[in-house]
């Protein structure tokens, strides 16, 4: 692999080039920690859903008005925003100051 800044060849994993200076920097983009947070919250909720519908189970309760939709729609809302967040990360090469 070529520095992006020097063109001197680095290796693949190289996290900087010894010959410029130059430092390659992995962030997420605001969007994805926005994501990532919602992602999380609900994942919480769904987290606090599930311990009570396993809590009715437990001491004999009916579950026949239990929201199922919200329950599974929930869950799945959860695990799409976790792998969109995942997404958003982007490298890029920083020039020595």
């Amino acid at each position: 692999m070529q520095c992006p800044i020097c063109s001197s060849e680095i290796s693949s994993d190289a996290v900087g080039c010894d010959k410029c200076g130059a430092t390659r920097v992995t962030q997420r983009t605001p969007l994805g920690v926005v994501v990532g947070w919602v992602g999380l919250t609900v994942a919480l909720l769904m987290a606090m859903m599930w311990l009570f519908m396993l809590a009715l189970l437990a001491f004999g309760h009916s579950l026949s008005g239990f929201p199922w939709t919200a329950l599974f729609v929930g869950s799945l809302i959860t695990v799409g925003l976790l792998q969109y967040s995942k997404t958003t990360v982007h490298t890029q090469w920083n020039r020595k100051n």
